[in-house]
């Protein structure tokens, strides 16, 4: 073969085996929208990257790469807390620049510099606050990012008013039945209330739900308990479709089962006890767990047979 042949086929060759080659490949916006797809999910992540140029603002502001954006990242990184101040509700951020969000950011405005004798806060899950008026007798949801406060259009529950039950807490989840929903961004999405209480006459733990689909609450849940119980104070923990609060001086966990709408007290984990040095988690493994206090450390126990998630 000459050398003017051998390279007419080199180009043949080339020619042949590029279309094929550049067909495998996603295309360049393709490509673009899967990179920024794995950013981090930090706060300051999206709006910086959309920042770069028109073109970036374009893609990581579409609804459907949003959606993605939460699918890819399921856990969420946690923003801050929530906690009773000397005046009001106040959020502590727990992040560093740039995704450190400013405290009066997400200002509450429930108590109106009355503390304690303002709100009780209640709880916080799937981006709503939840808390008790209890100046005006009423139940509050508080979105921190748009800034909409909702107060509940009803009464309380048969057989509930404030200032005579003892002991209240409660919680908020997100109520949204699509099996593809991703928590984050729920303030569009229906949910549930529930509070718990003790029982004034006999001292059992109640319950009632409030459904933001029916505008109604339920009728009261109770359970039987070996003593009188108390649960103030003490945030609740979410795992799959049961609600758990640990009792107050007791070695015990108030457990509410939001399918079956079934309210028990159950028996803690060992080291659980009436000293109050721990907190109920999830752990790992997505079974209820416990941390203890012992000094200074926080060790971490689980306690994978009170429940099977």
């Amino acid at each position: 073969m000459s050398e003017s042949e051998g390279a007419e086929l080199s180009r043949r060759r080339r020619r042949g085996s590029s279309p094929a080659a550049f067909t495998s490949l996603p295309d360049d916006e393709g490509m673009l929208r899967e990179i920024l797809l794995r950013l981090p999910p930090h706060p300051s992540s999206l709006p910086r990257a959309s920042a770069v140029c028109k073109r970036w603002r374009r893609l990581v502001t579409d609804p459907k790469f949003i959606a993605r954006f939460r699918a890819h990242h399921r856990k969420r990184p946690l923003l801050g807390v929530f906690q009773h101040g000397s005046q009001d509700i106040v959020f502590t951020p727990i992040l560093d620049p740039p995704d450190r969000i400013p405290p009066r950011r997400f200002n509450l405005r429930i108590c109106d510099g009355r503390g304690y004798l303002g709100a009780q806060l209640l709880g916080c899950r799937h981006g709503r606050v939840l808390a008790i008026d209890q100046v005006r007798a009423e139940v509050v949801l508080f979105d921190p990012i748009t800034g909409e406060q909702r107060r509940l259009p009803v009464p309380f529950p048969p057989g509930f008013q404030i200032g005579t039950v003892r002991y209240l807490n409660g919680a908020v989840v997100c109520a949204a039945g699509d099996q593809s929903h991703v928590h984050g961004s729920c303030h569009s999405s229906p949910f549930k209330v529930v509070l718990v209480f003790m029982d004034s006459p006999d001292g059992r733990p109640c319950a009632c739900v409030y459904s933001s689909e029916t505008r109604m609450w339920g009728d009261p849940i109770s359970a039987d308990a070996p003593s009188p119980v108390s649960c103030g104070g003490s945030a609740s923990i979410l795992i799959g479709n049961v609600l758990y609060w640990p009792l107050n001086m007791m070695d015990d966990i108030l457990e509410f089962d939001l399918d079956s709408q079934r309210l028990d007290v159950i028996k803690g984990p060992p080291g659980m006890d009436a000293t109050q040095r721990h907190q109920i988690i999830q752990a790992e493994d997505g079974a209820l767990g416990i941390a203890l206090f012992t000094g200074t450390a926080i060790t971490g126990g689980g306690a994978e047979m009170l429940h099977d998630s």
